[in-house]
């Protein structure tokens, strides 16, 4: 009897192996059963660490003086004013980050700190004495927010507009 028992439980494990065969050779990973959407979820977070550091990356190259057209979708993509000499994003205030549903599109907005210098152009009697003293410009500095637009394409992120409002 011992022996009848320790068969019947081999030809079940072994029917129940057969019959498991077909699901596994299906090629369905089991990790796809468990997804619950934990890999849009993981997409998300990766675009927006991305569009994170390619907005810190736009500002370091603004204030370099460095070519921005690596990242920029078009030429007239970024207007920042006149006189634009250096640009900083504010800390105290929180940066906000909208990523669209269909992950193609995203819109960023951060207070900023700008600072400008405006050339003298007048003639009045004070403006040439600044010149003559060697001060043709005016350098001051402004809070701003900074109004940025993304798109995606098939090499990544890149910047669809920036402008201060």
């Amino acid at each position: 009897m011992d022996k009848l028992s320790a068969t019947d439980r081999r030809s079940f494990l072994k029917s129940g192996a057969l019959i498991a065969a077909p699901v596994a050779a299906v090629g369905v990973p089991a990790a796809a059963f468990a997804d619950h959407g934990s890999r849009a979820k993981l997409a998300r977070l990766e675009d927006e660490r991305s569009l994170e550091a390619l907005h810190r990356k736009f500002l370091r190259h603004l204030n370099g003086a460095a070519d921005c057209g690596e990242f920029i979708a078009s030429s007239d993509a970024v207007d920042l004013g006149e006189g634009l000499r250096a640009i900083a994003e504010d800390m105290t205030h929180e940066a906000e980050l909208v990523l669209a549903e269909d992950g193609l599109t995203a819109s960023a907005r951060c207070k900023c700190r700008v600072e400008r210098e405006i050339e003298f152009t007048g003639d009045t009697t004070l403006e040439r004495m600044a010149r003559f003293q060697g001060q043709g410009s005016h350098r001051h500095a402004e809070q701003r927010m900074l109004a940025t637009e993304f798109v995606k394409d098939k090499e990544g992120w890149r910047i669809a507009s920036a402008r201060l409002a």
